[in-house]
């Protein structure tokens, strides 16, 4: 004959005071521990899943509305370890940080999202508190799951409606930059330039007139046409070269020519096959390989820098890395060049990734996608 000991302990659900859920706990020689649900009818006319297990983590009770969304029976799983019957992704903890909260202040709550074997995905707001007897001593866990699949699909759809607004205004805000560009890079090179290479002439002749003067009108010669050359450098580097008539490739090694008194530079472009490039997307690679040379000689004090430039049919992937000075690149993300190539890369989709630490030089990182660009 057994000897046993029972008790007998009430858990009232938190959303409805008026239902409470009785459980008998049963100590014999042989079964320890074994938890009975009385009443369990009450909880299967609720909305939400309700679990509940023993201190071990087995699962002693789960609802109807539990059974319905996890597609398992109670029968089926009772005395099963929780962990190996429902697994589920923490959204905003990790299963350690919620198990530590749990213990520490007796409740906890946040989102979870499970995928059943049908493939069907629910997002659920868990609650998870100790059941106690009449002691307080905590003798089981109730986990409550409220299925937020609805809200959480709207939640997703006005975001990503967002993100698409934001990158109509990004793309705006580059083509009106370009714009403006181009428009200066004319005027710089159409009227200031012609009106420089005027005076130019005019100082040639005045040369062949004017021996007393000569030393003054050839710096000022001199001086002249060092401003030509720098309005023409600066017209390249404003106005967009035309991709439909030249060449990627061709221009960034334009670019790398213009600096390399400044800044030695080598080109990669092993794996390029730019018939596969759209044009916005090579002047949006022509920009950020621009923007992070000047990052470079401005602030990288490097003896090298390498730009590497492949691609795929799926991707078009820029690596430009240099064995500068480095820099904290969560110090720095917010700088204007930094921005600029983030939001140029944003506006198709892509990635950037930024290696560096100070005294170890910085990787530049750009993959777009080339399908479904609009």
């Amino acid at each position: 004959m057994h000897q046993t000991n029972c008790m007998t302990m009430n858990y009232y659900y938190p959303k409805k005071p008026n239902i409470a859920l009785q459980f008998r706990q049963v100590n014999t020689k042989t079964n320890s521990n074994t938890m009975h649900v009385q009443n369990s009818v009450l909880l299967d006319h609720i909305s939400d899943a309700v679990i509940f297990t023993d201190m071990d983590l087995r699962i002693v009770y789960i609802n109807k509305k539990a059974e319905q969304v996890f597609g398992i029976r109670s029968k089926d799983v009772a005395g099963s370890p929780f962990m190996e019957v429902i697994q589920y992704e923490y959204i905003n903890d990790s299963p350690e940080a919620a198990l530590q909260i749990l213990q520490q202040t007796g409740s906890w709550q946040g989102k979870v999202v499970f995928t059943r074997k049908d493939k069907q995905q629910f997002h659920l707001l868990s609650t998870v508190t100790f059941a106690r007897d009449e002691k307080n001593r905590p003798v089981g866990l109730i986990a409550t799951l409220k299925d937020i699949t609805a809200e959480e699909i709207t939640n997703e759809a006005v975001r990503k409606n967002k993100l698409e607004q934001q990158k109509v205004i990004n793309q705006l805000m580059i083509k009106t930059q370009e714009n403006e560009r181009n428009e200066l890079g004319r005027e710089l090179h159409d009227n200031i330039n012609q009106i420089l290479a005027a005076v130019k002439l005019q100082l040639e002749y005045s040369l062949e007139n004017y021996d007393e003067e000569k030393n003054t009108i050839e710096r000022c010669k001199e001086n002249i046409e060092e401003v030509i050359r720098e309005i023409r450098n600066l017209s390249h580097r404003l106005v967009l070269p035309r991709f439909a008539e030249t060449s990627l490739q061709t221009e960034i090694q334009k670019t790398i020519d213009n600096i390399l008194q400044q800044q030695p530079v080598y080109l990669d472009t092993h794996g390029l096959n730019e018939t596969l490039i759209p044009d916005n997307i090579k002047e949006t690679l022509y920009r950020i390989i621009q923007e992070q040379l000047t990052n470079i000689i401005r602030h990288a004090k490097a003896p090298k820098a390498i730009i590497k430039l492949h691609n795929t049919n799926a991707s078009v992937v820029l690596c430009i890395e240099d064995n500068g000075i480095g820099f904290n690149p969560s110090q720095s993300r917010n700088g204007v060049g930094i921005t600029n190539i983030l939001n140029r890369v944003e506006t198709y989709n892509g990635s950037v990734r930024i290696i560096s630490a100070p005294g170890k030089g910085c990787r530049l990182e750009v993959s777009i996608p080339l399908k479904n660009e609009e």
